[in-house]
């Protein structure tokens, strides 16, 4: 009986030392393989696949960023969500989506700003409205806008629609400014300015559609400095210089 019982006892002490050791074999294997899928040196990524319609994002800008995360550059430790984050905060880049195709390359698609306008001659506006940490370039041809920073949705919102407004006709927008009170003035191609004021501004430019070509029969339009349109019941003309002195 005593020997069966010691007999049981070594089985069970056998037992619980292959379960550790069954253990440990698990667990130093884990952190190996944790290591080795970590390991920058063992799954790098050294490929780039840069996508995306680009005139201002060049691949060097992309490996800018990455070279930031160059002890990161591992298949599984690489951090997409900041590499995303430092792509977008670039002011030509609008958005970044990033993906990785296994075993050693990056995709990376880049959507460019769309710009729609300069903003007061130090910056541009995107589609949105918002404001992008860009100069303009002289060679650009941006319609230029102007106004206060936090406005600069409403004034680029006033533009499209005044532009829409104006397509059917020949006239086109070479600028437009709004101060502190919303007032409107653009500024036409051909140099004439519109003072269109804060309220009713499609409706003052249609007055102007229907009353210039009367004006234009009967006065020589390059004369014209600019068109008051901020009356009720009429408009008011303000002659260059030139004019004046005649």
């Amino acid at each position: 009986m005593w020997l069966k019982l010691k007999k049981i006892t070594i089985s069970k002490w056998l037992s619980f030392f292959v379960f550790l050791l069954l253990i440990y074999t698990l667990q130093d294997g884990f952190f190996k393989l944790k290591h080795w899928l970590t390991d920058e040196k063992s799954l790098p990524l050294t490929g780039l696949i840069l996508t995306g319609e680009r005139h201002h994002v060049t691949e060097d800008v992309v490996r800018s960023v990455l070279a930031k995360q160059k002890d990161k550059l591992n298949f599984f430790t690489l951090q997409i969500t900041e590499i995303q984050k430092q792509l977008e905060a670039k002011p030509w880049v609008y958005s970044a989506s990033i993906r990785k195709h296994w075993p050693d390359t990056l995709k990376i698609h880049i959507v460019e700003q769309a710009i729609a306008a300069s903003w007061n001659e130090k910056a541009l506006l995107n589609r949105f409205g918002e404001i992008i940490d860009v100069v303009p370039d002289q060679t650009d041809k941006f319609v230029a806008l102007s106004g206060e920073d936090e406005q600069a949705e409403a004034v680029l919102n006033t533009y499209l629609q005044l532009k829409q407004l104006l397509a059917p006709s020949h006239y086109r927008i070479a600028g437009l400014s709004s101060d502190k009170r919303n007032a409107t003035q653009l500024v036409l191609e051909n140099g004439i300015s519109l003072k269109l004021g804060k309220e009713q501004k499609l409706e003052r430019i249609q007055i102007f559609l229907k009353a210039f070509p009367r004006i234009a029969e009967n006065y020589d339009i390059n004369t014209i400095d600019y068109v008051d349109l901020r009356y009720d019941t009429g408009l008011a003309i303000g002659w260059k210089k030139v004019q004046e002195e005649k």
